[in-house]
């Protein structure tokens, strides 16, 4: 799933990023002696009384290996058009301690690339520094005034501490507004918190160098990391009471005439077909494109005559207009602010910092339906993935805000497959059978086929069943088009790999389940500290029947148990073959780190091992 409104609601705070720190891979914990670069950090800011910020932090990196060079090479500082940014005291401290000042000819300001997706008049301010080698120490101070959020009425900041490849030795950061400030936090040990005068100021200090950074992991995420929240209120009302009231003022104007007719020809369908309805008009005749030229409207939608004569819109734009048309087709509709992706970190202030996305709620047949217009593949009444188990500020219609959990999706079958195979000298197979899809392995093919086209869905189904495609064909129908929850999957194809060849006999190695067993013991053998999304909880069944062979040893039955996956094969009876059935329940969205190192999974990963190597057979024709 593709979020589309990642960053768009929450103010955009001026940023530092290296050319090469920005993107951080998640992995195993990388020594400290390892660290390319190392920083101090001393930030000062005051919270104005109309919520925005004015902020001066002087900062020192040094460079502690090759490698840091590169990471310093240049620094991006991305700010609003309406913030002012200002870059002073640029310097290069060489290992001599020499200090060369930055001149201007090598600080740049312009206006900002667009976001994928989006109009922004965004600046940037990019700075070369001469003149780099290990040891060398870069130093500059930033001015930063960051305009308040249209109808912002409390000031909401957030921190988090998250992996990259620096070294903090200092950080410390003070803050001081003219309202009490409030403040939740989480995994904040290393740190000192002091409020004083108040609780109008408030110091965050680090208490010693801190380095957490990982390598060779992009599979996981470390979802507990330090995180601060500061705030002049612990009220989701308080935050949000006057977007609420431009919601519900948007809201009750009229229909644009196209969304109206599209309303009136939806109005006779059943409520479940008319949400499909008009969720493919929303589809149809609106892109997903955030305009932020010229302001930034924050959390403030366009009016529905504005989105409708633009033709797009952003998340929040897209979802007002669609809850209008709910609402006006007879179904109860509000718009709601969510944490979108694999991963909702906890809501520690329900303050303007913690949504990305805007969706909408819906009660359709007695049921919660939680609609996401900017997604253009779903299924009716399936939250999808990157919505579920997780909070959710709800817009009622007299203006209030309340806080509401999107639960996970209940375990479907996701899977339910029937393969023949007929296994030749040599070691390939004609394979023929079917698959029905339906849950999240259903849309991620719905998907495949609408960015990829067709034929790239067939050739991931291909592969999916046959280890060595060759002469593949797949027979189905198109899968936006295809009724009912089961979307039926037929396919005849070669499999040139069917089976092994070793030391002269042939191996049949019984599918591709090995491989989920091997990536958990990798992840346990090499110290690995994130957490392993798994997507939706979810239940596979294949049949499989090997015909005009033998296998050595006759199959046995097994199973492996546990709170993550239950696995299951049993053999079948087969006249001139081999016949078995496996089925594996996964029943959790998330592995986490503590759960995948603990002896109960090891325990399991030996079961399940064992049990799939049964399927790993000797054969003859």
């Amino acid at each position: 799933m593709k979020i589309r409104c990642t960053a768009v609601l929450a103010r955009a705070a001026a940023t530092v990023s290296a050319s090469a720190c920005v993107t951080v891979s998640f992995a195993a914990l990388q020594p400290t002696d390892e660290a390319p670069v190392s920083q101090r950090v001393d930030q000062t800011c005051r919270i104005r009384p109309d919520t925005g910020t004015d902020c001066t932090t002087v900062r020192r990196l040094t460079i502690l290996r090759p490698v840091g060079r590169d990471l310093l090479s240049r620094l991006d500082f991305d700010y609003r058009e309406q913030d002012r940014f200002e870059l002073k005291d640029a310097a290069v401290i060489g290992p001599d301690g020499q200090r060369t000042p930055v001149s201007g000819a090598q600080i740049d300001t312009r206006t900002a690339p667009n976001p994928v997706a989006g109009f922004m008049r965004n600046k940037q301010t990019s700075i070369a520094f001469p003149g780099l080698r290990v040891g060398s120490t870069v130093v500059f101070t930033t001015l930063e005034h960051t305009a308040p959020l249209p109808l912002a009425r409390q000031f909401h900041e957030a921190i988090s501490w998250r992996p990259m490849p620096i070294r903090n030795d200092a950080y410390r950061i003070e803050y001081t507004a003219e309202r009490p400030i409030l403040w939740r936090a989480k995994q904040i040990d290393e740190f000192r918190v002091a409020s004083s005068d108040g609780g109008k100021r408030l110091v965050i200090e680090q208490k010693q160098p801190r380095y957490v950074n990982v390598v060779d992991e992009d599979s996981t995420t470390l979802r507990r990391v330090p995180r601060i929240e500061l705030a002049s209120s612990l009220s989701a009302q308080d935050h949000f009471g006057a977007y609420a009231k431009r919601y519900n003022e948007i809201l009750a104007a009229p229909l644009p005439s196209a969304a109206a007719a599209a309303v009136r020809d939806a109005r006779p369908l059943p409520a479940a077909a008319r949400v499909a309805e008009l969720m493919k008009h929303i589809d149809t005749h609106y892109r997903y494109l955030g305009d932020w030229r010229a302001s930034e409207r924050g959390y403030v939608p366009f009016e529905l005559a504005q989105i409708e004569a633009n033709g797009y819109g952003d998340c929040k734009d897209l979802a007002v207009l669609l809850a209008a048309m709910l609402n006006a087709s007879g179904i109860a509709a509000r718009p709601a602010w969510v944490y979108a992706g694999s991963f909702a970190p906890p809501l520690l202030i329900p303050g303007a910092q913690a949504p990305n996305h805007a969706i909408v709620r819906a009660a359709v047949d007695g049921e919660t339906w939680w609609l996401d217009p900017t997604q253009p593949v779903r299924l009716p009444g399936r939250t999808p993935a990157a919505l579920q188990d997780r909070w959710a500020l709800v817009v009622d219609a007299s203006g209030g805000v309340r806080n509401e959990h999107i639960g996970a999706e209940a375990p479907i079958v996701s899977i339910d497959a029937t393969l023949d195979s007929r296994p030749k000298p040599g070691g390939s197979a004609q394979v023929t059978g079917h698959a029905y899809f339906g849950g999240e392995d259903r849309l991620e093919l719905m998907d495949l086929d609408r960015d990829r086209g067709t034929s790239a869905g067939d050739q991931a189904l291909c592969k999916k069943w046959l280890n060595e495609p060759r002469a593949c064909e797949i027979k189905r129908m198109r899968s936006d088009d295809a009724p009912g929850a089961r979307y039926r999957v037929e396919i005849d194809g070669v499999d040139n790999r069917a089976l092994e060849q070793l030391s002269g006999q042939y191996v049949y190695d019984g599918g591709k389940l090995r491989q989920l067993w091997e990536h958990y013991a990798d992840y346990r053998q090499t110290g690995k500290v994130g957490d392993v999304f798994l997507h939706d909880a979810s239940i596979m069944t294949v049949r499989v029947r090997l015909d005009g062979v033998k296998p050595v040893r006759p199959l046995a039955a097994c199973a492996a148990r546990s709170p993550w996956y239950d696995l299951d094969v049993t053999p079948q009876a087969a006249s001139g073959g081999i016949a078995y059935h496996y089925r594996l329940a996964q029943k959790t969205r998330w592995l986490n780190h503590d759960d995948l190192t603990s002896d109960a999974f090891g325990r399991f990963l030996d079961d399940a091992r064992g049990c799939t190597d049964t399927l790993r057979q000797s054969i003859s024709f």
